[in-house]
C-alpha cells in the first residue's frame, strides 16, 4: 500500500522560502500561523486589518519598510491629513 502525504498549506503553495527567511530576519515569528498571515497580508488587493496584541506584526512591518522611510502617524496628529496625502502621492509606506 502506498501512502501519499498531502501537505497543503498556504506556506507550501504560495510561500517562497527566500522571502519567508527574509521576513524572519525582519522579525516575523517562525510559526506557521504568522507566516501564513504574512502571505495573506502581502498578497491582498487591499490593505489588511492586523489584530496584533503582542505587537509582532507592527514591529515586523516597521522593520521591513524602514529602508523605504515608512511614516507612522496617529489620527489625532495635527499633520495627519498632509502626511497621508504626501504618502499616497509619493508612494511612501504609511
Amino acid at each position: 500500500m502506498i501512502s501519499m502525504s498531502r501537505n497543503y498549506s498556504l506556506a507550501n503553495i504560495l510561500g517562497e522560502s527566500v522571502k519567508i527567511h527574509e521576513w524572519n530576519l525582519f522579525g516575523l515569528p517562525l510559526d506557521t500561523f504568522s507566516i501564513e498571515n504574512a502571505i495573506i497580508a502581502l498578497n491582498s488587493i487591499r490593505w489588511p486589518l492586523m489584530i496584533d496584541p503582542q505587537d509582532q506584526a507592527n514591529k515586523w512591518i516597521k522593520n521591513m519598510e524602514r529602508t523605504n522611510n515608512i511614516k507612522v502617524i496617529r489620527q489625532n496628529e495635527k499633520n495627519f491629513v498632509s502626511t497621508l496625502e504626501n504618502c499616497i502621492q509619493f508612494g511612501i509606506p504609511l
